[in-house]
């Protein structure tokens, strides 16, 4: 008689394991896929942004050299235009030192947030010690 209640009892939980591994499964499935679908977005940004830099530096670069170069060509061979020849070279230098210093700030920021993370790092580490 004992052994009725309990073959019907392991007859109902079998069912359900199965069901619960099952659903588990599928779960730690969908999370891995959702984990390699992120890993692939990820490695498609850096690729999209080098593209469209490049391309954006591209497109600027010709246009700029398409006017710049004609400008510079019939200034130089046009006698008396050579004050143009000159306010358009010394504009290309200012401009370049415009972008130099630009890209000094900028360098200077990177090291100035490193250097206060290195700070911030570094007094949670004598923190925790104490």
């Amino acid at each position: 008689m004992t052994t009725e209640p309990q073959n019907a009892a392991d007859a109902t939980a079998d069912p359900l394991k199965s069901v619960a591994t099952a659903m588990a499964s599928a779960a730690e499935a969908m999370r891995d896929g959702a984990s390699d679908v992120a890993e692939k977005v990820q490695s498609a940004i850096p690729a999209t942004r080098r593209f469209a830099s490049r391309f954006l530096y591209s497109t600027f670069y010709f246009a700029s050299y398409g006017v710049v170069f004609p400008t510079l060509f019939v200034a130089n061979v046009v006698p008396g235009l050579s004050p143009i020849s000159n306010g358009l070279l010394d504009g290309a230098r200012a401009a370049g030192d415009v972008v130099d210093e630009m890209k000094a700030k900028r360098a200077a920021k990177k090291a100035a947030s490193q250097d206060h993370k290195d700070v911030v790092d570094e007094g949670a580490e004598a923190l925790a010690t104490c």
